[in-house]
Protein backbone atom coordinates (compact mmCIF):
# COMPACT_ATOMS: atom_id res chain seq x y z
CA UNK A 1 0.00 0.00 0.00
CA UNK A 2 2.69 2.37 1.33
CA UNK A 3 4.94 1.63 -2.57
CA UNK A 4 1.77 2.58 -4.68
CA UNK A 5 0.96 5.63 -2.54
CA UNK A 6 4.65 6.79 -2.82
CA UNK A 7 4.50 5.92 -6.64
CA UNK A 8 1.11 7.66 -7.15
CA UNK A 9 2.26 11.02 -5.56
CA UNK A 10 6.04 10.92 -7.30
CA UNK A 11 4.51 10.43 -10.25
CA UNK A 12 1.40 12.98 -10.77
CA UNK A 13 4.27 15.46 -9.40
CA UNK A 14 6.09 14.46 -12.50
CA UNK A 15 3.61 16.59 -14.23
CA UNK A 16 4.03 19.65 -12.71
CA UNK A 17 5.21 22.09 -15.39
CA UNK A 18 9.34 23.63 -15.01
CA UNK A 19 8.66 27.29 -15.93
CA UNK A 20 7.54 28.10 -19.74
CA UNK A 21 6.52 24.69 -20.19
CA UNK A 22 2.73 23.57 -21.18
CA UNK A 23 0.74 22.53 -18.17
CA UNK A 24 -0.64 19.11 -18.86
CA UNK A 25 -3.16 19.36 -16.10
CA UNK A 26 -2.93 16.29 -14.20
CA UNK A 27 -3.28 16.15 -11.10
CA UNK A 28 -4.51 12.99 -9.88
CA UNK A 29 -4.46 9.16 -9.94
CA UNK A 30 -5.91 5.75 -8.47
CA UNK A 31 -4.69 2.46 -8.26
CA UNK A 32 -6.00 -1.06 -7.41
CA UNK A 33 -3.95 -4.17 -6.81
CA UNK A 34 -6.00 -7.39 -7.00
CA UNK A 35 -4.93 -11.15 -6.30
CA UNK A 36 -6.41 -12.52 -9.29
CA UNK A 37 -7.23 -15.95 -8.26
CA UNK A 38 -9.52 -14.96 -5.27
CA UNK A 39 -9.86 -11.39 -5.55
CA UNK A 40 -8.54 -9.95 -2.77
CA UNK A 41 -7.69 -6.25 -3.00
CA UNK A 42 -4.07 -5.96 -1.71
CA UNK A 43 -3.99 -2.25 -2.30
CA UNK A 44 -6.08 0.62 -3.47
CA UNK A 45 -5.14 4.05 -3.86
CA UNK A 46 -8.07 6.30 -4.19
CA UNK A 47 -6.02 9.65 -5.08
CA UNK A 48 -2.63 10.98 -5.10
CA UNK A 49 -3.08 13.37 -1.49
CA UNK A 50 -6.00 12.29 0.34
CA UNK A 51 -5.71 16.09 2.34
CA UNK A 52 -5.09 17.72 -0.90
CA UNK A 53 -8.79 19.74 -1.37
CA UNK A 54 -7.27 21.06 -4.49
CA UNK A 55 -7.53 18.04 -6.61
CA UNK A 56 -10.91 16.71 -4.06
CA UNK A 57 -7.77 14.03 -2.46
CA UNK A 58 -11.19 12.85 -0.06
CA UNK A 59 -13.24 11.72 -3.11
CA UNK A 60 -11.94 8.22 -3.90
CA UNK A 61 -11.60 7.95 -7.17
CA UNK A 62 -11.02 3.77 -7.51
CA UNK A 63 -14.69 3.52 -7.12
CA UNK A 64 -16.05 6.21 -8.90
CA UNK A 65 -17.75 6.23 -12.23
CA UNK A 66 -15.72 7.77 -15.43
CA UNK A 67 -15.44 7.10 -19.17
CA UNK A 68 -13.22 3.76 -19.78
CA UNK A 69 -11.94 4.88 -23.17
CA UNK A 70 -10.06 1.67 -25.24
CA UNK A 71 -9.80 -0.31 -21.82
CA UNK A 72 -13.45 -1.46 -22.02
CA UNK A 73 -12.39 -3.03 -25.70
CA UNK A 74 -10.98 -6.26 -24.40
CA UNK A 75 -14.67 -7.18 -23.25
CA UNK A 76 -16.07 -6.29 -26.64
CA UNK A 77 -13.45 -8.56 -28.21
CA UNK A 78 -13.88 -11.74 -25.42
CA UNK A 79 -17.75 -11.64 -26.25
CA UNK A 80 -16.98 -11.98 -30.54
CA UNK A 81 -14.94 -14.94 -29.57
CA UNK A 82 -17.14 -16.55 -27.94
CA UNK A 83 -17.65 -20.30 -29.12
CA UNK A 84 -21.14 -19.95 -28.29
CA UNK A 85 -21.82 -17.26 -30.75
CA UNK A 86 -23.88 -17.42 -34.03
CA UNK A 87 -20.32 -17.04 -35.88
CA UNK A 88 -17.62 -16.68 -33.71
CA UNK A 89 -14.74 -14.75 -34.63
CA UNK A 90 -10.70 -16.11 -34.06
CA UNK A 91 -8.07 -14.22 -32.94
CA UNK A 92 -7.06 -14.11 -37.34
CA UNK A 93 -10.44 -12.69 -37.96
CA UNK A 94 -10.04 -10.16 -40.32
CA UNK A 95 -11.50 -6.89 -39.93
CA UNK A 96 -11.73 -3.73 -42.48
CA UNK A 97 -9.85 -0.57 -41.00
CA UNK A 98 -11.17 2.03 -43.35
CA UNK A 99 -13.07 5.39 -42.36
CA UNK A 100 -16.27 4.43 -42.31
CA UNK A 101 -19.69 6.24 -40.99
CA UNK A 102 -21.97 4.18 -38.43
CA UNK A 103 -25.37 5.29 -37.49
CA UNK A 104 -26.22 5.64 -34.05
CA UNK A 105 -29.70 4.76 -32.15
CA UNK A 106 -30.90 8.29 -32.65
CA UNK A 107 -29.93 8.08 -36.65
CA UNK A 108 -27.07 10.43 -36.43
CA UNK A 109 -23.58 9.69 -38.19
CA UNK A 110 -21.28 8.51 -36.25
CA UNK A 111 -17.32 8.33 -37.73
CA UNK A 112 -15.13 6.97 -35.70
CA UNK A 113 -11.21 7.83 -36.02
CA UNK A 114 -7.74 5.79 -34.65
CA UNK A 115 -5.76 7.54 -32.58
CA UNK A 116 -2.79 8.34 -35.26
CA UNK A 117 -5.59 9.16 -37.64
CA UNK A 118 -4.61 6.66 -40.53
CA UNK A 119 -6.91 3.63 -41.90
CA UNK A 120 -4.92 0.56 -41.54
CA UNK A 121 -6.75 -1.85 -43.81
CA UNK A 122 -7.12 -5.26 -43.11
CA UNK A 123 -6.34 -6.34 -39.60
CA UNK A 124 -6.94 -9.32 -37.89
CA UNK A 125 -8.87 -9.70 -34.37
CA UNK A 126 -5.07 -9.62 -32.77
CA UNK A 127 -3.61 -6.49 -33.74
CA UNK A 128 -7.02 -4.55 -34.27
CA UNK A 129 -7.08 -5.46 -29.93
CA UNK A 130 -3.44 -4.85 -28.94
CA UNK A 131 -3.13 -2.08 -31.33
CA UNK A 132 -6.26 -0.68 -30.02
CA UNK A 133 -7.40 0.11 -33.34
CA UNK A 134 -11.25 2.34 -32.41
CA UNK A 135 -13.10 1.53 -36.04
CA UNK A 136 -12.25 -2.41 -36.03
CA UNK A 137 -13.74 -1.85 -32.47
CA UNK A 138 -16.61 -0.29 -33.54
CA UNK A 139 -17.52 -3.11 -36.30
CA UNK A 140 -16.91 -5.38 -33.42
CA UNK A 141 -19.57 -4.46 -31.40
CA UNK A 142 -22.33 -4.36 -33.99
CA UNK A 143 -21.07 -7.78 -35.12
CA UNK A 144 -21.85 -8.78 -31.35
CA UNK A 145 -24.49 -6.43 -30.22
CA UNK A 146 -25.01 -4.18 -26.85
CA UNK A 147 -26.90 -6.31 -25.47
CA UNK A 148 -24.75 -9.41 -25.25
CA UNK A 149 -21.65 -7.49 -24.42
CA UNK A 150 -23.64 -5.20 -21.79
CA UNK A 151 -24.68 -8.40 -20.28
CA UNK A 152 -21.55 -10.01 -20.15
CA UNK A 153 -19.84 -6.88 -18.94
CA UNK A 154 -22.35 -7.14 -16.51
CA UNK A 155 -21.68 -11.11 -15.19
CA UNK A 156 -18.29 -9.60 -15.17
CA UNK A 157 -19.02 -7.23 -12.28
CA UNK A 158 -19.27 -3.75 -14.64
CA UNK A 159 -23.02 -3.10 -13.17
CA UNK A 160 -22.55 0.82 -13.81
CA UNK A 161 -23.83 -0.36 -17.53
CA UNK A 162 -26.98 -0.81 -16.93
CA UNK A 163 -29.94 -0.23 -19.54
CA UNK A 164 -28.75 -1.42 -23.09
CA UNK A 165 -30.65 0.95 -24.94
CA UNK A 166 -28.54 4.06 -23.30
CA UNK A 167 -25.98 3.18 -25.00
CA UNK A 168 -24.86 3.21 -29.26
CA UNK A 169 -22.03 2.08 -30.64
CA UNK A 170 -19.89 4.71 -29.24
CA UNK A 171 -19.42 2.14 -26.42
CA UNK A 172 -16.90 0.73 -28.16
CA UNK A 173 -14.64 3.43 -27.67
CA UNK A 174 -15.22 3.37 -24.04
CA UNK A 175 -18.52 5.64 -23.86
CA UNK A 176 -20.37 4.29 -20.60
CA UNK A 177 -19.03 4.80 -17.01
CA UNK A 178 -17.86 2.75 -14.85
CA UNK A 179 -14.94 2.89 -11.30
CA UNK A 180 -11.61 1.57 -11.87
CA UNK A 181 -12.10 -1.15 -9.34
CA UNK A 182 -15.25 -2.55 -11.04
CA UNK A 183 -13.38 -3.05 -14.63
CA UNK A 184 -10.16 -4.18 -13.02
CA UNK A 185 -12.35 -6.73 -11.55
CA UNK A 186 -13.58 -7.79 -14.71
CA UNK A 187 -10.25 -7.85 -16.18
CA UNK A 188 -9.01 -10.26 -13.32
CA UNK A 189 -11.14 -13.01 -14.75
CA UNK A 190 -9.04 -12.97 -17.74
CA UNK A 191 -6.04 -13.60 -15.83
CA UNK A 192 -8.07 -16.38 -13.73
CA UNK A 193 -8.89 -18.86 -16.75
CA UNK A 194 -12.16 -16.60 -17.23
CA UNK A 195 -13.59 -17.57 -13.39
CA UNK A 196 -14.57 -14.04 -11.91
CA UNK A 197 -14.51 -13.41 -8.07
CA UNK A 198 -15.43 -10.39 -7.41
CA UNK A 199 -13.18 -8.38 -5.16
CA UNK A 200 -12.73 -8.40 -1.52
CA UNK A 201 -11.30 -6.27 0.65
CA UNK A 202 -11.98 -7.61 4.22
CA UNK A 203 -10.31 -11.13 5.19
CA UNK A 204 -11.47 -10.68 9.03
CA UNK A 205 -12.45 -8.46 11.72
CA UNK A 206 -11.30 -9.61 15.38
CA UNK A 207 -11.66 -7.68 18.61
CA UNK A 208 -8.63 -6.70 21.05
CA UNK A 209 -8.59 -9.97 22.64
CA UNK A 210 -8.16 -11.98 19.44
CA UNK A 211 -11.95 -12.99 18.69
CA UNK A 212 -13.21 -13.06 15.64
CA UNK A 213 -16.32 -10.97 14.93
CA UNK A 214 -17.03 -10.96 11.46
CA UNK A 215 -15.51 -12.81 7.71
CA UNK A 216 -17.30 -12.51 4.83
CA UNK A 217 -19.46 -14.72 3.20
CA UNK A 218 -17.27 -17.12 0.82
CA UNK A 219 -18.96 -16.76 -2.59
CA UNK A 220 -17.44 -19.60 -5.01
CA UNK A 221 -15.61 -18.31 -8.49
CA UNK A 222 -18.19 -18.31 -11.77
CA UNK A 223 -16.86 -19.32 -15.04
CA UNK A 224 -18.02 -16.36 -16.77
CA UNK A 225 -15.88 -16.38 -20.28
CA UNK A 226 -14.38 -19.87 -21.73
CA UNK A 227 -10.80 -20.41 -20.45
CA UNK A 228 -10.20 -20.57 -24.45
CA UNK A 229 -11.58 -16.84 -24.70
CA UNK A 230 -9.61 -15.89 -21.78
CA UNK A 231 -6.49 -17.66 -22.86
CA UNK A 232 -6.56 -15.90 -26.15
CA UNK A 233 -7.37 -12.44 -24.68
CA UNK A 234 -4.12 -12.49 -22.31
CA UNK A 235 -1.96 -13.96 -25.44
CA UNK A 236 -3.54 -10.82 -27.64
CA UNK A 237 -2.65 -8.29 -24.62
CA UNK A 238 0.87 -9.26 -23.82
CA UNK A 239 2.00 -9.87 -27.79
CA UNK A 240 4.18 -6.87 -28.11
CA UNK A 241 4.26 -7.08 -31.50
CA UNK A 242 0.97 -6.99 -32.20
CA UNK A 243 0.28 -3.69 -30.30
CA UNK A 244 3.26 -2.65 -32.22
CA UNK A 245 0.72 -0.53 -35.13
CA UNK A 246 -0.63 1.47 -32.15
CA UNK A 247 2.10 1.78 -29.64
CA UNK A 248 5.79 0.94 -31.16
CA UNK A 249 7.99 -1.80 -30.27
CA UNK A 250 9.51 -1.75 -26.47
CA UNK A 251 7.05 0.92 -25.11
CA UNK A 252 6.33 1.84 -21.34
CA UNK A 253 3.93 -1.49 -21.79
CA UNK A 254 6.45 -4.18 -22.21
CA UNK A 255 8.19 -5.05 -18.99
CA UNK A 256 10.52 -7.69 -17.81
CA UNK A 257 7.82 -10.24 -17.19
CA UNK A 258 4.78 -11.54 -19.47
CA UNK A 259 1.73 -9.27 -18.71
CA UNK A 260 -1.25 -8.64 -20.69
CA UNK A 261 -2.00 -5.13 -20.55
CA UNK A 262 -4.57 -2.53 -21.92
CA UNK A 263 -4.97 1.31 -22.07
CA UNK A 264 -7.35 3.61 -22.46
CA UNK A 265 -7.78 7.49 -23.00
CA UNK A 266 -10.97 8.84 -23.13
CA UNK A 267 -12.47 11.65 -25.55
CA UNK A 268 -10.62 15.41 -24.89
CA UNK A 269 -8.09 13.59 -22.59
CA UNK A 270 -10.48 13.70 -19.20
CA UNK A 271 -9.72 10.10 -18.45
CA UNK A 272 -6.67 7.66 -18.96
CA UNK A 273 -6.59 4.16 -17.82
CA UNK A 274 -3.74 1.50 -17.87
CA UNK A 275 -4.78 -1.88 -16.53
CA UNK A 276 -2.47 -5.24 -16.83
CA UNK A 277 -2.08 -8.64 -15.12
CA UNK A 278 0.04 -11.35 -15.26
CA UNK A 279 -1.63 -14.95 -13.78
CA UNK A 280 -0.77 -13.88 -10.01
CA UNK A 281 -1.32 -10.32 -9.70
CA UNK A 282 -3.29 -7.39 -11.63
CA UNK A 283 -2.80 -3.41 -11.28
CA UNK A 284 -5.34 -1.18 -12.51
CA UNK A 285 -4.32 2.60 -12.59
CA UNK A 286 -6.83 5.51 -13.56
CA UNK A 287 -5.09 8.97 -13.87
CA UNK A 288 -7.21 12.21 -14.78
CA UNK A 289 -8.69 15.15 -12.39
CA UNK A 290 -11.67 14.39 -10.13
CA UNK A 291 -13.38 17.74 -11.02
CA UNK A 292 -13.51 16.33 -14.87
CA UNK A 293 -11.34 19.14 -16.33
CA UNK A 294 -9.78 17.91 -19.22
CA UNK A 295 -5.72 16.66 -19.77
CA UNK A 296 -3.59 18.33 -22.43
CA UNK A 297 -2.29 15.68 -24.83
CA UNK A 298 -1.97 13.30 -21.67
CA UNK A 299 -2.95 9.72 -22.62
CA UNK A 300 -2.96 5.85 -21.21
CA UNK A 301 0.37 5.50 -22.53
CA UNK A 302 2.19 8.56 -21.30
CA UNK A 303 -0.14 8.95 -18.13
CA UNK A 304 -1.26 5.95 -16.70
CA UNK A 305 0.84 3.30 -18.06
CA UNK A 306 4.39 4.57 -16.45
CA UNK A 307 2.05 4.36 -13.26
CA UNK A 308 1.57 0.67 -14.19
CA UNK A 309 4.55 -0.43 -15.15
CA UNK A 310 6.62 0.49 -12.00
CA UNK A 311 3.96 -0.52 -9.67
CA UNK A 312 3.96 -3.99 -11.57
CA UNK A 313 8.04 -4.14 -11.76
CA UNK A 314 8.10 -3.05 -8.29
CA UNK A 315 5.93 -5.71 -6.61
CA UNK A 316 6.74 -9.04 -8.78
CA UNK A 317 10.15 -7.67 -7.95
CA UNK A 318 12.76 -10.95 -7.70
CA UNK A 319 9.41 -13.48 -8.31
CA UNK A 320 9.89 -15.63 -11.36
CA UNK A 321 7.94 -15.00 -14.23
CA UNK A 322 4.97 -16.62 -15.32
CA UNK A 323 3.20 -17.78 -18.41
CA UNK A 324 -0.96 -17.78 -18.94
CA UNK A 325 -0.93 -21.68 -19.24
CA UNK A 326 -3.05 -22.41 -22.60
CA UNK A 327 -5.73 -24.26 -22.02
CA UNK A 328 -6.92 -27.58 -24.11
CA UNK A 329 -8.87 -27.15 -27.14
CA UNK A 330 -7.51 -24.67 -29.07
CA UNK A 331 -5.68 -25.26 -32.29
CA UNK A 332 -2.90 -23.11 -33.67
CA UNK A 333 -2.48 -23.01 -37.69
CA UNK A 334 -1.39 -21.23 -40.58
CA UNK A 335 -4.03 -19.07 -42.27
CA UNK A 336 -4.25 -16.74 -45.39
CA UNK A 337 -3.67 -13.61 -43.55
CA UNK A 338 -5.91 -11.01 -46.03
CA UNK A 339 -8.92 -13.09 -44.68
CA UNK A 340 -8.05 -14.49 -41.90
CA UNK A 341 -9.59 -17.87 -42.72
CA UNK A 342 -7.40 -21.30 -44.31
CA UNK A 343 -5.23 -20.74 -47.39
CA UNK A 344 -6.71 -21.63 -50.35
CA UNK A 345 -5.20 -21.48 -54.14
CA UNK A 346 -5.77 -17.85 -54.21
CA UNK A 347 -3.81 -17.19 -51.11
Amino acid sequence: QHLAEEIVKRRIASFKPLEGETNPNVNNAALVVIQPHNGEILTLVGSADYFDSSIYGALNMAIAPRQSGSAFKPIIYAAALEPTHTQPWTAATSILDVSTTFTTKDNQPYMPVNYDGREHGFVSVREALASSLNVPAVFTLQNVGIEKVIALANRLGVRSLDEPQQYDLSLALGGGEMSLLELSSAYAAFANNGNYTGNTSILDIRDADGNLLYTPQYIPALQIIDPRVAWLISDILSDDRARSTGFGINSVLKIDRVAAVKTGTTTNFHDNWTIGYTPNLLVGVWVGNSNYQAMHNVTGLTGAAPIWAETMRSILQGRPDKIFTQPAGLIQTEVCDLSGLLPTEAC
